[in-house]
């Protein structure tokens, strides 16, 4: 039997302990071998996208410069207290120097086409997918990778007949023109990713901590698994042949 490939290895924000949507996390997954560094976006009223989880009423009373004044920045997440926020730009332009892939959770609908138009102007298209908001992205911008976020919990008819489901989500990402489907590990099993890649959707899934997961996921031929924990995934492929 061939060997599948091992999965892309996807760094969630906050990976290792750092402190999730800063710098220090960024370079983090980097350092640590991550294929693709996940980052969640949110823009401010000034239309400057950062990088940010939450909503919070300061992004739509103020422009960067005034958000990112420590007074202010503070009163959005004790964090900010020692932190900066940071630019979409800033870590654009490490993954250019780094050659590392994005996953760029797009939090709400209004930074869709500012995202989409920052990666193209900073020709980072071939090192993005786009995850979370990405209503008509695929049909005003095919160049674009666009991973779609699937639902997080089976209905009831779907645990008694999780064909239900498989049916259901990949018809979706196949009529949506999707690169593939972003799936809670609690969702998926290989009966899905088998029908996923007959209709040529890849299958990430998120957010698996447990190596014995992991190593399961693996061997069901998933295309990418993201994970705080990014030194075990890449421990066990360099085992890769033993699992």
């Amino acid at each position: 039997m061939t060997q599948r490939p091992f999965p892309m290895i996807a760094a969630h924000t906050g990976c290792d302990n750092t402190p999730s949507n800063t710098l220090e996390s960024f370079r983090e997954g980097i350092r640590l071998g991550a294929d693709i560094v996940e980052v969640d976006i949110r823009m401010t009223r000034d239309g400057t996208l950062i990088l940010l989880h939450d909503d919070s009423p300061f992004l739509h009373e103020y422009a960067f410069e005034q958000l990112n004044q420590p007074g202010i920045r503070s009163q959005i997440s004790s964090l900010y207290e020692s932190e900066e926020i940071v630019k979409l730009t800033d870590v654009l332009d490490i993954a250019q120097q780094y050659n590392v892939k994005l996953n760029l959770d797009i939090k709400t609908s209004e930074a869709i086409e500012p995202v989409v138009a920052l990666v193209k102007q900073l020709d980072c298209v071939d090192l993005a997918f786009i995850t979370g908001c990405s209503e008509n992205i695929t049909r005003n911008h095919p160049e674009m990778k666009v991973v779609l976020n699937t639902p997080t919990k089976l209905t009831e008819e779907e645990q008694t007949n999780y064909g239900l489901y498989v049916e259901k989500v990949c018809r979706e990402g196949e009529a949506g023109l999707y690169y593939g489907l972003n799936m809670h590990q609690a969702t998926c099993r290989p009966e899905v990713v088998e029908a996923a890649h007959e209709r040529g959707l890849a299958i990430w899934v998120y957010t698996v901590n447990d190596p014995d997961r992991m190593q399961s996921l693996i061997k069901s031929g998933v295309n990418a698994i993201t994970t705080k924990e990014v030194a075990v995934l890449t421990g066990l492929k360099k085992n890769f042949s033993t699992i």
